[in-house]
């Protein structure tokens, strides 16, 4: 078991920082020597990782209540640029899922990073697992990982710097459904594989820290391609906390451990639809459900058959404030009715309501689904949040 106190704190006080802002904003000015956060970070290193089943990275965070957000981030061994996956979860059971690295990777690097309800952060790593083909690697009898489908794993990872390439080298493209610019928007892969798709947004709102939404303002250029009305939706899918842009490459990635930047702003972005090869228009859902205080709200989307579909950005027990949580649904999708279901859990709290008063809103392509509709759910149930159509 890995902690993250001792050696750390005294070290980390004393890293002169340089401070790389999410959401395509101009670095900030920091203070010559940044704090760190007080937060304590467990984990179990990985021993290896296999190239049939997704890693998946466990840790710990306490005290749980000055936990803001947790974040894995990993590159290929031998490689410069690290990028991120946002880990699900409560505080004391954080989970993230990479993608599964290629055969012909020979190991990974990766290292966690907590930020708390005070900006502060705090990292642990990095560690370099081997790369061991198939099935091969175990934990406790069965393949480390979690299996991945036909269609791959549907994950949603992050970039650390504008320009990047949008699918780690060494990684299965195939896992890789949505992508988080360092502007902070997030887009398909296709859109982000486009000439120009991982430019980060220029300024003109504002971005509050720590939650999964920020404010959409202004108008900005991209390479991304799609519409005005899905920039709505995706205006508020940048996923804030100064944690996303931390230095990515093994030069600055020590001075960056410590440091938190400030967010001030996000933009809208103005995009077109990408084509497709039928005359079946394509699709994007965004999903978003807002509340605040100590319970905790899981969100699905379930399609006409009743499946559960789409990529899910998950807000958690991390903290009371505002938070939320997306669920992203994206390509050519049948016609009919769409629910949108909502589960309400206690975090722990012994002060827990007994029901969640949350705020449904549903982007797509053509404009609003459902605006801002009000539902409070029981703590304990699953109740439908909104319904919609598409023909």
């Amino acid at each position: 078991m890995i902690s993250s106190r001792g050696g750390f704190r005294e070290a980390a006080a004393i890293v002169t920082a340089a401070a790389l802002l999410f959401s395509g904003l101009k670095a900030a000015p920091l203070a010559a020597a940044a704090a760190v956060s007080p937060v304590d970070i467990s984990h179990d290193p990985l021993k290896c990782v296999n190239t049939d089943y997704a890693p998946k990275v466990d840790a710990a965070v306490a005290p749980g209540k000055d936990l803001d957000k947790g974040y894995v981030y990993f590159k290929a061994a031998g490689t410069e640029d690290f990028y991120y996956a946002v880990m699900k979860g409560a505080p004391e059971n954080l989970e993230g899922v990479l993608p599964r690295p290629m055969p012909e990777t020979r190991a990974i690097d990766y290292k966690i990073r907590a930020t708390d309800v005070r900006e502060l952060a705090r990292e642990v790593g990095e560690f370099t697992p081997p790369v061991v083909p198939g099935n091969a690697c175990k934990v406790r009898g069965a393949p480390a990982g979690v299996p991945v489908g036909k269609e791959g794993a549907g994950l949603t990872i992050g970039l650390t710097r504008e320009g990047q390439n949008p699918v780690p080298p060494g990684f299965n493209r195939r896992d890789i459904a949505f992508v988080i610019l360092f502007g902070g928007a997030t887009v398909t892969l296709a859109a982000a594989l486009k000439p120009g798709g991982t430019s980060s947004a220029a300024s003109g709102g504002s971005a509050g820290s720590g939650s999964a939404g920020a404010a959409a303002g202004g108008a900005a250029k991209s390479g991304t391609g799609m519409s005005t009305g899905l920039a709505v939706g995706l205006g508020a899918v940048a996923v804030a906390g100064g944690a996303i842009a931390i230095a990515n490459n093994n030069k600055s990635s020590k001075a960056a451990s410590t440091v938190t930047p400030t967010a001030t702003a996000t933009a809208t972005r103005t995009f077109t639809p990408t084509p497709t090869s039928t005359a079946v228009p394509a699709r994007f859902i965004d999903a978003a459900i807002t509340w605040s205080g100590t319970g905790n709200i899981d969100v699905e989307i379930r399609n006409p058959s009743n499946q559960v579909v789409g990529t899910n950005l998950p807000a958690g027990c991390e903290s009371t404030a505002s938070r939320t949580e997306h669920v992203l649904l994206q390509g050519v999708l049948p016609a009919g009715t769409y629910r949108v279901m909502l589960t309400a859990s206690n975090c722990g709290s012994a002060t827990a309501p007994a029901s969640i008063a949350t705020a449904v809103t549903v982007q797509s392509e053509s404009g609003p689904k459902c605006n801002n509709a009000f539902v409070s759910v029981p703590v304990g149930t699953t109740v439908q949040g909104c319904q919609f159509t598409l023909p």
